[in-house]
């Protein structure tokens, strides 16, 4: 009994119609003003929860990755990139290079 042949390939694809553009110019300028207030809302939170750190060193004098994470009730990935915004700007510093070992102090 003869192998199948494999079923060939198509040439040539159907073209697929490029969708009408149905927003009106009123429509993008909404869209693009609720972007504006998202992202603004979106940095207003992200802001108040960096001086929340900030606040949460002055009375404490240090704080590591696993208290901001309970404090904020954030994940380890965010409570790390919410230190390192703060070290970049500036506000803290790291004491310690790696694991449990690293505190972060205020400037």
């Amino acid at each position: 009994m003869p192998a199948p042949e494999p079923p060939q390939a198509a040439t040539s694809a159907p073209a697929i119609p490029a969708p009408a553009s149905t927003s009106s110019p009123q429509a993008t300028h909404a869209a693009r003003d609720l972007l504006v207030k998202a992202r603004a809302t979106i940095q207003d939170r992200k802001h108040k929860k960096l001086e929340k750190i900030l606040e949460a060193l002055t009375v404490k004098g240090k704080i590591t990755n696993d208290e901001v994470e309970k404090l904020l009730h954030v994940s380890d990935a965010t409570a790390t990139r919410y230190l390192s915004a703060l070290e970049k700007e500036g506000k803290i510093q790291q004491v310690g290079r790696t694991g449990k070992a690293v505190e972060y102090t205020r400037i």
